[in-house]
């Protein structure tokens, strides 16, 4: 079985993991105790309710509005530029064993939607302004779509024959295309109140797909990843109403709702990568 870590923790990459933090954190500071950058929202578009929408509390006059569920999108960022950064050296490898080794893209999508996910959300809970919330819905869409478009080229290709660690160029473009085009549209087309929904169905299908891939082909993936990023992302659901719902809601407290929804979706989105990454050549 394929134990694969992107993550062994040197201590060069302990050293820019906990400086990384170290300074993002501080900068938020900074940037909130400059006087001259108070106000510096005021005039954009924004939600009637969304002062009062998260449990943090929301002092609508700095340039960072919600420092805690902003500074947690970090989760995001180091694992995003690890995965990418693996995917780029995929592109040289020659012992290709699973699906994504054979398509570095997957790795490479993965990375720089984790990038996109905390440049979208960082934004969006600095200004709570109308275009970034749509910029963080989307950020949201491109990440469910993700294991949609893995799960969807994995039954392909079990149905037609093909290992997966074997390139196939059809099936490549047609999933790429259809995850591509289903974002757009749940980008800029999708109308509003129906998020949730959408999302829930698409994670319905994931479920579906996924169930198919693992009866069908089962013993060829590290099923203890899957089971620890399916019971993060349901942890960070949980969080997540906790965070709408005002339950457990201290509002000046440095652990927020949404700051550990952010946490438990970045965690399940690195333990899913592992798992994908986990996948071993038929015998």
């Amino acid at each position: 079985m394929v134990t694969y870590n992107i993550f062994r923790l040197s201590l060069r990459r302990s050293v820019v993991f906990i400086t990384g933090t170290v300074l993002f954190g501080l900068g938020i500071w900074w940037l909130n105790s400059l006087p001259g950058l108070y106000n510096f929202w005021q005039g954009y578009v924004i939600d009637s309710d969304i002062g009062t929408f998260f449990c943090e509390y929301t002092d609508m006059s700095k340039i960072i509005r919600q420092p805690i569920n902003t500074f947690s999108n970090i989760v995001y960022l180091l694992p995003g530029l690890a995965i990418l950064r693996r995917g780029w050296k995929d592109q040289g490898r020659h012992d290709r064993y699973n699906l994504v080794s054979a398509n570095p893209f997957y790795s490479i999508t993965l990375g720089g939607i984790l990038l996109y996910i905390f440049c979208a959300s960082t934004f969006f809970h600095s200004s709570l302004i109308g275009f970034a919330s749509k910029l963080d819905f989307s950020a949201v869409y491109s990440l469910s779509l993700f294991p949609l478009m893995y799960f969807s080229h994995r039954v392909w290709l079990l149905v037609i024959g093909v290992p997966s660690n074997v390139k196939h160029t059809k099936s490549t473009v047609t999933v790429i295309t259809v995850a591509s085009v289903l974002y757009i549209l749940l980008t800029f087309f999708l109308p509003h109140g129906t998020e949730n929904y959408v999302v829930l169905s698409i994670i319905v299908v994931i479920a579906i797909f996924g169930f198919v891939v693992e009866t069908r082909d089962r013993g060829r993936t590290n099923h203890r990843y899957l089971l620890v990023s399916i019971g993060c992302i349901a942890m960070a659901v949980m969080w997540f109403a906790f965070d709408i719902y005002k339950i457990l809601c201290v509002p000046d407290s440095y652990i927020q709702p949404h700051s550990l929804w952010h946490l438990f979706a970045g965690i399940s989105v690195f333990y899913f990568y592992m798992y994908i990454r986990s996948e071993k050549n038929r015998i």
